[in-house]
């Protein structure tokens, strides 16, 4: 049986020799066909069970591909969304197709992704009211330490909010509090070990350091949920860039 993932990027290449360190025949599929493993548009795939998602899940047409892939491998089991996508897609996808359509948002820095998949618990879910024994089986194979989750939105808005967007959240924080150490002169650092044994004891202090919020993850994430009181993040990031502009020496 193979595991077909689509998109190789960061988060499917990593998924890629996951899966294959674990003893399973997978393909990677991308547009970019130099990243494209064990995989021609020329030959047919041999005994589809899983496909794995992890296309960006920004992408306007992301649910269309999707499903395209989906029609396009014959005798397809399982299909596993592991991109950051709007909340309900992967139950609007569920509802066109009989076979499981599950959603499991991945954790961790991508500079040490490959450890970080493997330490963390990967949470599961599903629309379909019961997921066949046979399938958490395969999944605990594949990813060992499993949890699930009621419904796939619960799920998808957990990346999002708890998270990608609660980081930023910490990091605005960080910001406002450098731009007032900095008006009033005094050192950030030394302020902030005023909190040390606070963290320590009940670990609810946390000191973030401030940065200008920029990557793929934080603010990108937030254009997913689309909830206007999320923006603020935004607003406080952009404010803090500007005083870093105009404050370069601090």
């Amino acid at each position: 049986m193979t595991d077909i993932i689509l998109g190789m990027g960061e988060v499917g290449t990593t998924l890629f020799e996951l899966l294959v360190q674990r003893g399973f025949d997978c393909i990677g599929i991308d547009v970019d066909k130099s990243k494209c493993r064990n995989y021609s548009e020329n030959s047919s795939i041999k005994n589809p069970e899983y496909l794995h998602v992890c296309l960006p899940g920004e992408l306007n047409e992301f649910k269309e591909i999707t499903a395209s892939w989906i029609n396009k491998i014959k005798d397809l089991q399982v299909v596993i969304i592991h991109s950051t996508v709007r909340p309900g897609t992967t139950k609007n996808l569920q509802d066109e197709f009989d076979l499981p359509i599950l959603f499991s948002p991945v954790r961790g820095v991508h500079r040490r992704f490959l450890n970080d998949i493997k330490k963390y618990t990967k949470f599961i879910a599903s629309d379909k009211n019961e997921v066949s024994s046979k399938i958490k089986l395969d999944l605990e194979k594949r990813f060992e330490k499993i949890q699930w989750m009621s419904t796939t939105k619960t799920a998808e808005l957990a990346k999002i909010l708890v998270d990608t967007t609660y980081y930023g959240w910490l990091i605005n924080y960080a910001q406002i509090t450098k731009m007032i150490c900095d008006k009033e002169k005094i050192d950030f650092d030394e302020m902030w070990k005023f909190a040390d044994e606070i963290h320590e004891n009940l670990g609810n202090r946390p000191k973030m350091y401030p940065g200008i919020i920029g990557g793929h993850c934080v603010i990108p994430n937030l254009s997913l949920a689309k909830y206007d009181n999320l923006d603020i993040i935004k607003k406080i990031n952009e404010l803090y860039k500007s005083f870093s502009n105009e404050n370069p020496n601090n």
